[in-house]
């Protein structure tokens, strides 16, 4: 688990207190975890001005002000017109088939009113991804599960773009996306070493895939709250899913490890080796993604250069 700032643990604590009084309503930890995406997103959309792009009527400030004996009822259509009737397509695809696990608008009204006394200016710049690991980390603690995902530190993340020096007029490539950490890390990175109007200009283009729900929906508030022109789809990109991304000047990358379990969905066939090993094909995924003349740095197990491979039947030779 990456070493999160003391302003982020220390928010995390005092969003993670609010859970106590969602018990009562046999609320779980993950579904609270999971609920709390849209009521941050909404928050943070104000904080940083982002809530431009959501509709009127529909921002935090009209749940904070609704005083009206319905407050979930208000709370549901707001998620709803937010999933269905927004005008940019980010938004819909964040709020798409939304729920809601409360269950009395007393309750509600608590969690609104606890994250609103919150002091947002002190989150570090991958707000909602580091937020989320924090929480994630909490869920760890407290309900002594794990927590289910691996964020990569965010040292390494840093590093690793430096190294790569991503800049205006590319397309930078994540395959396995996560929360966003790479991209949000390397349009930090073009802003800081480009002037604005460079930026401007020929800003950056950044694609991702990421293959869990939940994540996705992060990624996809992370990027709209971070302004990026970013297209992001949910699927495997080792499959088909992944056949759309273009070819990419930068990849950058932590792609999950270990062998194939559980999907029976096919690789994609352009894949010159086969292996059980997710890291052996997300390696020729991120080979035969690049441009010529593109750079990659990713995140792999020491052992990746020993695994066996299968060689296709043009490469046996008798």
């Amino acid at each position: 688990m990456t070493t999160l700032p003391p302003s982020t643990r220390a928010t995390a604590s005092r969003i993670w207190s609010l859970c106590n009084v969602l018990r009562g309503d046999g609320i779980s930890y993950n579904q609270y975890i999971a609920e709390l995406t849209y009521l941050l997103f909404l928050k943070v959309a104000e904080e940083n001005g982002a809530e431009s792009s959501l509709p009127e009527g529909y921002r935090w400030k009209d749940l904070v002000s609704y005083d009206g004996a319905n407050l979930l009822g208000h709370y549901q259509e707001m998620l709803t017109h937010l999933g269905t009737s927004s005008e940019t397509k980010m938004v819909r695809d964040i709020f798409a088939f939304p729920t809601t696990v409360f269950s009395h608008s007393e309750n509600l009204r608590v969690v609104i009113n606890g994250l609103n006394a919150i002091q947002w200016n002190q989150i570090s710049e991958d707000g909602l991804g580091q937020i989320y690991e924090a929480l994630l980390a909490k869920n760890s603690e407290d309900a002594r599960s794990g927590a289910g995902q691996y964020f990569t530190p965010r040292a390494l993340v840093d590093c690793i773009v430096s190294i790569v020096k991503p800049t205006v007029g590319e397309l930078i490539q994540d395959p396995a996306t996560g929360t966003g950490g790479f991209l949000i890390s390397a349009d930090a990175y073009v802003r800081a070493t480009q002037t604005q109007e460079e930026y401007e200009a020929t800003p950056p283009q950044y694609e991702g895939v990421e293959i869990e729900r939940g994540t996705y929906r992060l990624c996809l508030m992370n990027v709209f709250l971070h302004r990026m022109n970013a297209s992001l789809s949910l699927g495997d990109a080792l499959t088909e899913d992944g056949s759309h991304l273009k070819p990419a000047d930068v990849i950058i990358a932590n792609p999950p490890f270990g062998a194939k379990s559980g999907s029976v969905r096919a690789t994609r066939d352009s894949f010159s080796y086969s292996s059980s090993n997710k890291q052996l094909e997300f390696l020729q995924h991120i080979y035969q993604s690049l441009k010529p003349g593109g750079r990659a740095a990713v995140v792999l197990p020491d052992n990746v250069l020993f695994e066996e491979v299968t060689l296709p039947p043009s490469f046996i030779q008798f």
